[in-house]
């Protein structure tokens, strides 16, 4: 039978309009598409700030440094309270979570200890001897009644305490004026204490000037070690003048 050529037109494009809905059924992900392991791993790398998953800015480089002090975990000596006996362990302390992270010596499961039961800990790295303990935060300028992590700097009766705080500055690169930051990052600031000897907590910096501030009856004898020899680190030439106290 002879059609008119319009009408030809006309019926392919019927056939056509017919056909679309079957071809995208038939090609659905859930029929054909990934398997949900694959789904998984499609969405192991969505970054915590993207929303809702359509995060499609890849500028975005995910995170710098860890909460934890050394990013690794070192042989150590840790001391629970009531306890007194050490325990040998790997560990490392996790300052945003307040805890001693190791892992453990049977199950090799990761594992921690709150500072709150914390007596002692002492990191072995490289050559050196890392004494860690823990005092009330409000004595560290904290805003928190709970147990902070300070290293023992020095075994006088003025003793130099440093104070590890992890700080967390998020990625910053979609302002027009902004720094160009596309990453998180976690680092360490470190704060210092002086101890006294009758157990005052005094802020301090490493330097001469500071010292005189706090200890001004003592000034002559500050200078004069500080103008001694040329010290390692600011940490020496403190713990240094302190000794003589």
């Amino acid at each position: 039978m002879y059609l008119p050529m319009k009408i030809k037109n006309l019926l392919t494009a019927l056939l056509i309009i017919v056909a679309m809905p079957l071809y995208s059924q038939n090609r659905s992900t859930y029929r054909s598409g990934i398997s949900a392991e694959e789904n998984l791993r499609a969405i192991s790398d969505i970054s915590p700030t993207s929303g809702g998953g359509m995060g499609f800015d890849t500028r975005y480089k995910g995170v710098k440094g860890s909460p934890m002090l050394f990013d690794t975990l070192l042989s150590s000596y840790l001391k629970v309270t009531g306890q007194e006996k050490y325990l040998m362990l790997d560990s490392d302390i996790d300052l945003i979570n307040n805890a001693v992270r190791f892992i453990h010596p049977s199950t090799k499961q990761v594992m921690a200890v709150p500072a709150s039961r914390v007596e002692e800990l002492i990191i072995s790295r490289g050559d050196s001897d890392l004494v860690f303990r823990v005092m009330n935060g409000s004595l560290l300028k904290k805003k928190t009644n709970d147990p902070v992590f300070y290293q023992v700097m020095n075994d006088d009766s003025f003793k130099l305490l440093r104070v590890p705080v992890k700080e967390f500055m998020e990625a910053n690169y979609k302002q027009l004026y902004s720094p160009g930051r596309n990453y998180d990052e976690f680092y360490t600031v470190n704060r210092y204490f002086i101890l006294t000897n009758d157990g005052s907590v005094l802020q301090c910096q490493l330097s001469e000037k500071s010292l005189i501030k706090l200890f001004p009856q003592k000034k002559e004898m500050i200078k004069k070690i500080a103008g001694e020899k040329n010290f390692d680190n600011k940490a020496q030439m403190v713990t240094e003048i302190l000794k003589s106290f």
